[in-house]
Parts: structure tokens; sequence; C-alpha cells
């Protein structure tokens, strides 16, 4: 999508709309849910973490990898440098809570350049955090979310990471990559690509452990919905759905990824998300915006 000359100006309201509504195929449905403004700002953050995820997965050479780190550099001094850190600076310009969160994006994607060998539960949960926990914390001060309930946003980042690394262990494999922990599944990309039956079986193994630990944290990150404005909690409950529903794909499968990509077909997401919208309407109130004050908020 992006390459490391890319054009020096912000992505128009109009291409960051298409960005999100062409690859963000369970988030997007979901956006539509929100105000115009917000879901305009909300299609200007992803395309911003798509143009950085795209450096590293399209482009992913020497180029890529100083672009992103002059990304980070200019994020650091707050000045100057490279247009996504100044269209970054724009989108945050009412606090630096997301902007230190898009810093942290930034320096997690650059450890995606080239071969990855997840070593551990740890390093993945780094990983997870530093690469989604973060746009978690972004979306919440985007909309004014206390701060304390920051940790409960990142954590429904995290668990929609790790439902992606599940469903996508196969192309990631093919791309030189394994994000399942090697404490889990030690096998080398190259293995997975031509899996023997004891690599599978290794691979549905450690499948199961992360979606396990996928639904801890969707537990932890929708006990914050509460805190969010109605739109945006009818918004995020409709995509954790759609989410989780992957990794209840993958379990009809014995957790199995190495056939096909899992999907949710339309009508289930229909059912899903609206099911989730009832639920989020019931959600007990921990503070976030009434309706009418988001609706006049700025």
């Amino acid at each position: 999508m992006t390459s490391p000359d890319a054009p020096d100006h912000a992505a128009t309201a109009a291409d960051a709309q298409a960005i999100l509504s062409r690859h963000a195929r369970s988030f997007a449905p979901a956006a539509r849910l929100l105000r115009r403004a917000d879901r305009l700002r909300v299609a200007r953050l992803y395309a911003l973490c798509r143009t950085v995820d795209d450096l590293a997965d399209e482009d992913g050479g020497a180029d890529a990898a100083r672009r992103l780190a002059l990304i980070e550099e200019a994020l650091r001094a707050g000045a100057g440098g490279d247009p996504v850190a100044r269209d970054a600076r724009a989108l945050f310009v009412r606090g630096d809570t997301g902007l230190a969160a898009f810093r942290e994006l930034v320096h997690g994607v650059r450890g995606d350049i080239g071969r990855v060998e997840i070593a551990d539960m740890d390093g993945l949960e780094a990983y997870a955090r530093a690469v989604a926990g973060t746009v978690g914390v972004m979306m919440a001060s985007l909309f004014d979310v206390p701060r304390r309930h920051h940790a409960q946003a990142a954590d429904l980042g995290k668990a929609m990471q790790l439902t992606n690394i599940c469903r996508d262990v196969a192309e990631d494999a093919a791309a030189g990559r394994r994000y399942l922990p090697a404490t889990l599944c030690g096998w080398a990309p190259e293995r997975i690509v031509a899996p023997t039956p004891q690599v599978r079986a290794d691979v549905r193994r450690a499948v199961a452990v992360l979606l396990a630990r996928a639904d801890d944290l969707y537990a932890s990150g929708l006990g914050g919905l509460g805190a969010l404005p109605p739109r945006l909690r009818l918004s995020a409950a409709v995509a954790a759905a759609l989410y989780r529903e992957i990794g209840g794909v993958l379990r009809a499968r014995d957790c199995d990824p190495l056939p096909g990509r899992a999907f949710v077909p339309a009508p289930r997401k229909l059912w899903l998300g609206a099911a989730a919208g009832v639920r989020s309407i019931r959600w007990p109130d921990r503070g976030g915006l009434s309706l009418r004050q988001e609706e006049t908020r700025a």
C-alpha cells in the first residue's frame, strides 16, 4: 500500500475510509455504527496503522526499516519528520497518550521486518501489546476514555491480535514468520508450510492455548465497555464479537489453521453483530459519556 518514498501529504478522508472498508473486514462494519466525525477519526487511525504495517509486510526491506526508524524518531522528537508522524500528531492533537502508543506500535512493527520466530509466551504478550494493545489505547485516547480503563482497551486489542495470529499461521509461515511461541510449537516456518502430522498436531495445540489466552483477554477488555460512550461501546462490542468468532471457527476445525484461512460467513456476522449490540445496550455504565454528551462533544 505504501512505499518508503510515499508522497508527502496526509491521506484524504475518502482515502482513509476506503482503506478501512477494503482491509478491515471484521472492524469496518462495526465502525459504521459510529457518528460520521468519529468514524472518520477511526478511519484515519486505521490508515496510519495500516501504512506502518504494510511497510513491514509488503516492503519488508532495508528501506522500510529505515523509514520506520525515521517515523519513530520523528514521533519522539515531536516535530518535523515523516508525513506519517505529522499525520499522527495531527490526529492526537488533544493528548500525548495516543501518540506515545502509536510510537510503541511503530517500534513493535519494526520487529516484523525479516524472519520472525517468537520464543515464548512472554515474547508473544509483549509483541501483541506493541502492535495491537497500543491500538486499543489509541482508540481510548481518541474518545477521551479515562486512563484507568486503558489497560482493558489494550487487552481487547491483544485478544484480537492473538485471534489474527491463530487465523494466519499458514500465511505467516509462508512469509518466514512464526508467531506461535517456540515453547508451544518450535518448528521453523518452512516446516509449518509443509507440515508432517507431528507439526500439524503441535500447531493445533499451540493455537488452542493462544485461543484460550485470547478468551481471557476478551473478558478483560469487554469488562471495560461500560467506560465507553454509547456508540463506541456498540462498535467495540460488535468488533469483538466478530473477531472472537474467528476463534470459534478454528475450534470447530479442531484448532487447525492450516487447511485455509478461517472466516465468519456474512449471515453469522449479522447475527453476532445484532446480539452484541443488544448486550452493549444492557452493559452497566462505568462513567462513560451519555448519548447526549457524545453527540455534542467536540
